[in-house]
């Protein structure tokens, strides 16, 4: 039986909720992603996590995958490029909030938002407390970075690691389709060499000026790479969502 939420009739989806089904929601966005990778990077990554989470929770748990979010907010940063329609940031909230709000009057009180852009994590947060605050119900959200960290910590050739185009997201597309990177255009100019210290506490954007839009290495991405990192975010995030549900 299918778990994508858009295969569902209304009466299909009535009947699911008393067993309250995990809802998730992939988050991406469309920005560029230096001269190798698709503009869809973000999206891709939300929605074959989504998919891949989907499968392998669905014979545990009930769960329902809706449509990846393709468009979101973008600092002006990465803007200096084409490919990045950009959405302010309280329009996003809001429509993220709407989606959710709406799904919580259905009756589905269980929603994951998967966070795949950076750019997102403090806005999705603030969302899942006002939605807290307005109906009582608390929602989570999963970043496949965070969930497959300790992993690829472990097995990344860049000391520095990864922050938009480098070695994990170029693993990652690699692992879905490698006709969908251009290895020519493959450039270290924009390996991060910022104090590591700052990064975080400090926007990763104003540490160190991006040349072709990247802030990060992709020279050594690889599909094995993809790969171990893509199992060890769907393993650590089938563990959250079976503590989830068991609330």
């Amino acid at each position: 039986m299918s778990f994508y939420f858009k295969d569902k009739t209304w009466p299909e989806l009535e009947s699911l909720i008393p067993r309250q089904p995990i809802v998730i929601l992939p988050i991406g966005t469309t920005e560029e992603h230096g001269r190798h990778l698709p503009v869809g990077t973000d999206a891709m990554i939300a929605e074959s996590f989504g998919e891949k989470l989907a499968k392998a929770v669905c014979d545990k748990l009930p769960v329902l995958l809706m449509e990846t979010i393709q468009y979101g907010f973008s600092m002006e940063i990465v803007r200096r490029w084409p490919g990045c329609p950009n959405v302010r940031t309280r329009v996003f909230m809001d429509y993220i909030f709407d989606i959710c709000s709406s799904m919580i009057k259905m009756g589905f009180d269980k929603l994951v938002l998967l966070d795949c852009h950076g750019n997102h994590d403090g806005l999705l947060r603030v969302v899942m407390r006002e939605l807290a605050d307005e109906h009582d119900k608390f929602i989570m959200t999963l970043a496949p970075y965070a969930l497959s960290k300790p992993e690829y910590d472990q097995i990344k050739k860049d000391p520095e690691g990864d922050i938009h185009g480098g070695e994990w997201e170029t693993s990652w597309i690699l692992a879905l389709d490698e006709s969908l990177v251009n290895k020519s255009e493959y450039t270290n100019i924009d390996a991060i060499k910022c104090n590591n210290k700052l990064l975080g506490p400090v926007s990763t954007w104003g540490l160190q000026e991006t040349k072709t839009g990247l802030y990060g290495d992709p020279t050594n991405a690889s599909v094995e790479t993809g790969k171990a990192v893509i199992k060890a975010a769907v393993e650590a995030g089938v563990e959250y969502l079976e503590a989830y549900y068991s609330l």
